[in-house]
């Protein structure tokens, strides 16, 4: 006879799942009130940050002592400290700083609870851009994807041989981090960032203070209607972009990518793969439920897709070059180069 799996062996992991959100919205409205940064420069004590940010005092209470539940806190007595992971990504002035993109997941939160309606409608209330044209949206969602990208970036950098490189172009730009990460990488690479006024504004304020400020260029523009010009590029860039977009449009940037390299120049495609029965891996599963609920359009696409439109396109030469494969969340850059002759 069949030894019975216990009760609480599959119901644990099942109440773990659906009630994950009760851990996850303690994080994201400390970070709200940057909690842990107001922690860090002294305010360590209920009474007195309570007071400083206008907040109720037990209930302030409550949610620190959940967040030392959760191991984000430590608690001395009357008293709260940063973990050396707090101190490190969750502190604004740590220029590890990750609090952004944490913080963009509130934003979605909306969203996600409208997935009953969604299954409905097939379409959420408000699309991406509907949120990019709202003030108080697009600073904290371009710096969100800025955290989220600094390593990859500086990986990808690292494994792109840049030999006979000296003009880059991202398209779809966002904070820029990308385009930092090449010129940092290749003393003699200059990077043009293409994206929408308002992102591209957010951008250029966060580069400023670069110490290569000087090899960057700022194209506005639409990729959607706008030429990525003709003949000018060594390499083209499309990071994160392709994700929020269908089938006909990625294969309309690649178009336009191969237009506008050099012969000899190369495009890379950026973003998370998913397999071919698009059940894994789980971050991406989930990630088709997101844009679903955020964006109304795009996908998760496999590598051979990828590479089928570049090969569609006239690229030669395809690569697969894993980026942050020891993250939680690795991604995977996808490259073909035109031919010399073209």
């Amino acid at each position: 006879m069949p030894i019975k799996t216990p009760f609480y062996a599959d119901f644990n992991e099942l109440a773990q799942l659906a009630l994950s959100y009760r851990s996850a919205k303690p994080l994201l409205v400390a970070l709200h009130y940057d909690l842990f940064t107001w922690i860090e420069k002294g305010y360590d004590a209920v009474p007195r940050l309570s007071r400083r940010l206008g907040l109720d005092a037990r209930a302030t209470r409550l949610l620190l002592d959940a967040l030392c539940a959760l191991g984000r806190l430590e608690k001395h007595g009357t008293r709260y400290r940063n973990t050396r992971a707090g101190r490190r990504l969750l502190v604004a002035s740590s220029p590890e700083y990750m609090g952004s993109n944490l913080r963009y997941q509130e934003y979605t939160w909306d969203a996600w609870s409208d997935l009953r309606h969604v299954l409905k409608s097939g379409k959420p209330r408000t699309d991406l851009l509907g949120w990019i044209g709202k003030d108080f949206f697009t600073g904290d969602y371009i710096r969100a994807m800025g955290d989220v990208t600094r390593e990859p970036a500086r990986d990808l950098a690292a494994k792109l041989g840049w030999e006979g490189a000296t003009r880059c172009l991202d398209v779809g730009s966002g904070a820029g981090t990308f385009a930092a990460a090449f010129v940092e990488a290749a003393p003699g690479v200059s990077a043009d960032l293409f994206d929408l006024p308002a992102p591209l504004a957010v951008a250029r304020g966060l580069l400023k203070g670069h110490p290569r400020f000087g090899r960057f260029g700022f194209r506005e523009g639409n990729y959607l209607k706008d030429s990525l010009g003709e003949g000018e590029y060594d390499q083209v860039l499309i990071s994160n972009v392709t994700r929020v977009e269908d089938v006909k449009v990625n294969r309309m940037l690649v178009r336009k990518a191969f237009k506008a390299l050099r012969p000899g120049g190369r495009l890379v495609i950026h973003d998370y793969v998913i397999d071919a029965d698009r059940t894994g891996p789980r971050f991406s599963a989930l990630l088709n439920l997101h844009l679903l609920v955020f964006t109304g359009k795009g996908s998760a696409y496999t590598a051979d897709e990828y590479a089928g439109w570049l090969r569609q396109a006239g690229f030669e030469d395809l690569k697969r070059i894993p980026v942050s494969p020891e993250s939680l969340h690795p991604s995977l850059a996808v490259v073909g180069r035109k031919p010399a002759r073209a």
